[in-house]
């Protein structure tokens, strides 16, 4: 009887393991051969599911982005306030586990590479342009002027981006990293204090 490979979870297992070499060690590092090795495959198989390298990249990025996106739906969806929704979704965006700080190098490491690279330039303005339409959303029931909301969408993206960079590259020091996620942590929160009724 031939062995039954469920194609989902197979394709899952390339990206995952795509993303841990990304994460661990660069872009650059990321080959066919490199991401088989480190999903316990063939090079073969992997491109049953992946024809190029770039096809393989590019869909890492949207696993760390919608993964990020899926948590940040359950941490709005148990929000018991427009302001506590928008607390816990930017919470949810920083790196202060190490599955988010994994995405964020993955990010770090493709926001390095965008560079002469129209696809992944690409890939990069659509994420972006998602992120601040979800933070005017939010912004929406607690700012009433649209410029305002525009404007404070622009700055908390802003914010997050330099917190979470701060992070992801504080290094492997444990305590470093540690004292990096709380200080950020107390600063958005001092932050997001403004938009408190």
């Amino acid at each position: 009887m031939p062995k039954i490979v469920d194609h989902d979870k197979k394709r899952e297992e390339f990206l995952l393991a795509s993303r841990e070499v990304i994460a661990e060690e660069g872009l650059n590092a990321a080959t066919l051969r490199r991401v088989s090795a480190q999903a316990g495959c063939t090079t073969g198989s992997l491109t049953r599911y992946f024809s190029d390298r770039n096809t393989l990249v590019i869909e890492t990025l949207r696993l760390a982005h919608f993964a990020a996106a899926s948590r940040m739906r359950v941490a709005a969806n148990k929000a018991t306030s427009d302001y506590d929704r928008l607390e816990q979704v930017l919470l949810e965006s920083l790196p202060l586990n190490d599955k988010r700080l994994q995405e964020w190098r993955v990010w770090l490491a493709f926001w390095g590479a965008t560079n002469g690279e129209p696809e992944l330039l690409t890939e990069n303005e659509t994420r972006y342009k998602e992120w601040q339409t979800v933070l005017a959303t939010l912004l929406e029931p607690l700012l009433s002027s649209k410029s305002d909301i525009e404007q404070e969408a622009y700055n908390l993206r802003a914010l997050i981006d330099g917190y979470g960079l701060g992070i992801a590259l504080s290094g492997s020091n444990t305590r470093r990293l540690k004292e990096a996620q709380k200080r950020c942590k107390l600063q958005l929160m001092a932050y997001l204090q403004r938009f408190k009724n």
